[in-house]
Formats: structure tokens, sequence, C-alpha cells
């Protein structure tokens, strides 16, 4: 069985390029494309698995009368892809030969080494502290077309959030973290345990922090702001439609506590700074850098690399904002980094809002979401 990651491997390919085929997938189980070469569109995965069953001539047995689920696509890589489509080789080599892939397509070049697969355009770039190349301005790109795709799916009118939005939203943040976290090659390095640990802060953090920055650009009054443009108002009962059942007492103050919170410790420091693109892309990346994981000392073996990105994004920052907020800045960067132990602090209130709110019920999210609650 193949080792499970939610990325792939370092790649060669142009940071500045790079932009996933989103519309591309495996034609065997949904991942990434890598090539075309063996019959078919197909990711690594599927053609290393295919090649070594041709020419060690394997024979696999179905347990399952041939009926195995092969096919899972989300649009990010993930820990349910791995699972589904390894767990039964006879299925999955069916599959292969049902997609078009042919076995007098595979290059028999074992006497000469492993063969290393070429780059591919969709590989995600791994930024590197070295050079003279700004890290946090390539990030931009991505957070830049992450955010356009939030306004395209969004609601066509405002309204009040329900638990099938919370956990869209949930599911967005995830995928959005993790293209994010794989532009750093420390992320890439852990093993698939691990990675879950660090989304199950990570991700969380960067929903709250897309959140409220779509509040203050788009001076919602009153109002917490999901990614799709629902909304969370202090008020449990407000924007209900038809009648309204009576709701627990503890449960609508819990509401009404969490929403204030978000509002307080994030909203309004953003409101009060007017927080651009450049500083959230920042704090985005400081909260990777300079992690407070729940399983300890994660990135125990890449301290020093780590500890070199952290530095650059701060040597950014301080020289982004010295240009653009010369008469500040010193006191605009510290804020800055008091904000990250608030998004941190708040990590923690909406973990704990899961255990309290209906609208939040993480038993009634879907696998992938609930997944990383249990991480």
């Amino acid at each position: 069985m193949e080792p499970e990651y939610l990325v792939y491997p370092q790649s060669t390919s142009s940071p500045v390029e790079w932009i996933p085929e989103l519309m591309q997938n495996c034609a065997v189980c949904g991942d990434r494309v890598n090539s075309c070469r063996l019959g078919c569109p197909a990711c690594l995965g599927c053609i290393v698995f295919f090649r070594r069953s041709v020419i060690h001539s394997s024979k696999y047995r179905c347990l399952r009368d041939g009926n195995c689920l092969i096919n899972f696509v989300y649009r990010f890589l993930t820990i349910l892809i791995s699972e589904f489509r390894s767990s039964c080789r006879a299925c999955r080599l069916q599959k292969c030969y049902h997609a078009g892939m042919k076995p007098s397509a595979v290059k028999r070049r074992d006497c000469l080494g492993p063969r290393r697969p070429s780059p591919s355009y969709s590989d995600p770039p791994v930024l590197s502290p070295e050079g003279d190349v700004q890290l946090i301005d390539r990030l931009i790109r991505i957070q830049n077309r992450q955010f356009e795709e939030h306004k395209r799916q969004s609601v066509a009118l405002p309204r009040r959030a329900d638990i099938s939005d919370i956990n869209k939203m949930f599911k967005w943040s995830l995928n959005n973290s993790i293209e994010w976290a794989s532009q750093f090659d420390p992320f890439q390095k852990l093993t698939n345990e691990s990675q879950k640990a660090v989304l199950s802060e990570y991700g969380f953090a960067f929903l709250l922090i897309d959140q409220a920055f779509r509040t203050v650009s788009e001076k919602a009054s009153g109002i917490w702001l999901l990614q799709n443009g629902t909304f969370l108002h202090p008020d449990y009962n407000y924007g209900q439609i038809g009648r309204v059942q009576e709701s627990d007492y503890q449960c609508t103050r819990r509401h009404f506590e969490f929403v204030k919170s978000l509002q307080i410790a994030i909203q309004r420091p953003f409101e009060a700074m007017d927080t651009d693109i450049f500083e959230i892309a920042a704090l985005k990346s400081l909260l990777l850098v300079s992690p407070t994981f729940p399983k300890p000392n994660i990135f125990s073996e890449y301290q020093e690399r780590m500890t070199s990105l952290k530095s650059k994004c701060c040597m950014e920052l301080m020289e982004y904002l010295s240009i653009n907020y010369y008469d500040t800045h010193v006191e605009r960067f510290g804020t800055l980094i008091l904000i990250l132990g608030e998004i941190r602090t708040m990590v923690k209130a909406l973990y704990n809002q899961t255990k309290v709110s209906d609208l939040f019920d993480s038993s009634r999210f879907d696998p992938y979401v609930r997944s990383f609650f249990l991480s």
C-alpha cells in the first residue's frame, strides 16, 4: 500500500506560474492529473500502481464482489482520497483498465533505476526563505484566487447561516489552508497524521481570518460574515425564516457570547487598522510557521527551516509596513503580532462551540470535516 500524504513532494515547477488545474482529475481515483502517458489522465499514485502491477504481473483478489469504491473526489488532496483509492487493489487495477490504461504503454526501466516523474504544472511550488523572491507576494496570488472563488460561490442575498453553510465553510477553509500550507516544504515533509494535526488548528484559524476580512471589507454592521456571504448574528434567532422555535436559553447565550467574542477579538482590530490583503496573507503565514499545535514538537525535525521561514515572513511584513505605514509601522507590526494570539484564542472558542451549539454540531458535519476535529 502506498504511503498517504495530503500533498505531493516538492516540485521544481515555477512558483510564479503555478495555477492548479482544478477541473482535470485522474480517471481512476479523481486525484490531480500527473500525465496521460499510460493511455488516460492519471495521477502519479495510479500511474505507479498500474506500472508496478503490470511489471510484476500482479494478481489481486477482491473481498467485496468487485464493487469497491475507488473514486472519491475532493477539490484538493485529502485523507479520504488515499483511503478509498488504496482500499482494494483488485478493483483499482480493474478501474485502471476500464479507464483506458494500456500495459503496452508501461516502460520497463527498472535496470536504469527509478524514473523521476516530470514536473507537473499543477504540483505546488515550495517557497524558499533564501533569495530576493518575496514570499508573501506570491502567497497573495493564491489568496486573491481563493477570495474570487468564495465570491463566485456566494449566496445571491445575505441570509442567516445554517449548519450546511457552517459545514461548507469548514471544508472551504480546510482545502484553502491545505493549498496554502503546501507552499511550505516543512509541511509537505510531515506524515499524514501530523499534517492533519497541523490543520486541526491552522485550518480553523484560516477560516476565522477569511471571515473577519470579508466582514470588514463589506462593512457588515452587527453581523459576522462567512466566506459564502451568509452570516451569524449575536441574536441566535435573528434572520430565521418562518416560525421561530423556542431555543434553549444556554444555547442562545453561548451563541451570543461566541459571536460577540469574534467581533471584539478579531473584527474590531481589523476594522481599526483597516487591515489589507498583504497583512492578511502575513497573518496566515505567521500562524503556520509559529505553531502551537496540539501535537507537541510537530516540526521539531525542521526547526531551523521553520525559524528561517518565520524570519522571512516577519522581515517582509516589517518592510511592507515601513513603506506603506511609515509613521506607525512599528506599532502596527506589534498589533498584528498580538492579533495572532487573539485568533488562536478564538480557535479554542470555535472548538467549544461545536460541543454546545446545534449550528456547529460537528456530529452533523460530513466525514471529511469531522476527521479534522478528531485529530
